[in-house]
């Protein structure tokens, strides 16, 4: 019985531990944003997202397009290597949909590869032919 008081212990620990971090990983993501750079599988497709605006309040975000606002939920797991986050359009385009992704946040730069077949989590920040991932670079807005 011990024992198994020590193994639920650990487990709770862990959760709790995830939990902050997710919380400290949301607080670093937090502000708005303009796209920088967007590649897609090897191509340079920035000057398509110019207008694109992005908004991040705690685990919401926000991205405007023209006249279209996608609205949804992130997950992130600080705790791998890269970091994880799934992104679940809840209004919107992308609404009932969840991209796989990775990211890093440098200063104000904030970088996101997604795989876009939604099927497959990316494990490295890079783009090429027919690797069903973009990438999109982010500026924190001031």
């Amino acid at each position: 019985m011990l024992r198994h008081s020590y193994v639920i212990l650990a487990f709770a620990i862990c959760v709790s531990s995830h939990a902050a971090d997710e919380k400290t990983e949301l607080k670093a993501l937090a502000g708005r944003y303009e796209v920088v750079k967007v590649e897609v599988d090897g191509k340079d497709i920035t000057e398509s997202f110019k207008t694109v605006t992005l908004a991040i309040d705690g685990d919401r975000y926000i991205a405007v397009v023209g006249q279209t606002t996608d609205k949804g939920t992130l997950g992130i797991d600080g705790s791998k290597s890269p970091k994880t986050m799934d992104i679940t359009g809840t209004e919107g385009p992308n609404r009932g949909m969840t991209y796989l992704c990775i990211f890093e946040v440098k200063d104000d730069v904030f970088t996101v590869c997604y795989g876009i077949d939604f099927k497959t989590r990316p494990t490295e920040m890079t783009t090429a032919e027919k690797s069903n991932r973009m990438i999109i670079v982010y500026k924190r807005k001031k």
